[in-house]
């Protein structure tokens, strides 16, 4: 197994004071077969009441709020994860990854990527995979193009995006295609940012593809959260309230950190 090191950090300030705020916080990853958590370090701030909740996922999540005065919001989270080599991952299949989501519904874009592709072989993992090479060959990576209510559908049509983009894609046509399929959210060594893959489902197991990157995932992917799509794997979510409702503009004065290191 791999010895990997993961830390996530990010800090938000407020132009305004706010005096409510709450928040949910999907930074934990899970411990699978594939990977096992361990030194598990978390530092939220300002957080009055916080707690540990699993989401419908299985997922786990921080959930808390802060109703004293603040300008800014911080997390940091960090721990060891062990990982396996293999892209497998043991888990049962839930019926509703067979079934488009809100952001991989096909349309016209993806039915003419469907309806025209040769895509041979009965097993799940080949077929995948052959969906993975297809879209890696006509779609182009590209930062500021697409965002994060981008739909598979829309996506197809630039044939651009990003990793959210590509994956999305994947997803829609493996699910097209009879093949059930999962969004995953992770961190994937040498990135500096959270990243996003594709598990499909062969029948008995989970099996890691990244279409972004045209590969099986291996150890150097630390899988976060899983879905249906983006909507279901947002990492963080907040509410806030400023006196008076007065606007408030929030800025990210430290950009998101994701670091992942061998030890």
């Amino acid at each position: 197994m791999r010895k990997l090191n993961f830390t996530h950090c990010k800090k938000l300030e407020f132009d305004t004071p706010v005096i409510s705020h709450s928040f949910s916080l999907r930074l934990v990853p899970r411990t699978d077969s594939r990977q096992i958590i361990c030194d598990l370090h978390k530092e939220i701030t300002p957080a009055e009441h916080l707690a540990n909740v699993t989401d419908e996922w299985g997922t786990t999540m921080y959930i808390g709020d802060c109703y004293s005065e603040h300008t800014s919001f911080s997390y940091s989270v960090s721990g060891i994860a062990w990982v396996r080599e293999t892209p497998y991952v043991d888990g049962p299949l839930h019926p509703i990854y067979r079934y488009p989501s809100e952001l991989t519904r096909p349309g016209e874009a993806i039915e003419a990527l469907y309806t025209g592709a040769s895509i041979t072989g009965e097993e799940p993992v080949e077929r995948a995979q052959q969906w993975m090479h297809l879209l890696h060959n006509i779609m182009t990576y590209e930062k500021g193009v697409t965002n994060i209510r981008t739909t598979a559908e829309e996506a197809a049509v630039l044939e651009k995006g990003v990793c959210q983009d590509f994956t999305h894609i994947m997803l829609s046509l493996c699910r097209r295609d009879g093949i059930p399929a999962r969004y995953v959210v992770g961190y994937l060594f040498g990135e500096g940012e959270t990243h996003a893959w594709v598990e499909i489902f062969d029948g008995r197991r989970w099996c890691g593809l990244d279409p972004t990157n045209d590969c099986m995932i291996d150890s150097g992917y630390i899988c976060l959260t899983t879905g249906r799509d983006y909507n279901d794997c947002i990492l963080d979510k907040g509410f806030f309230r400023t006196p008076g409702y007065a606007p408030c503009t929030v800025s990210q004065k430290q950009d998101v950190t994701v670091t992942v290191r061998d030890m």
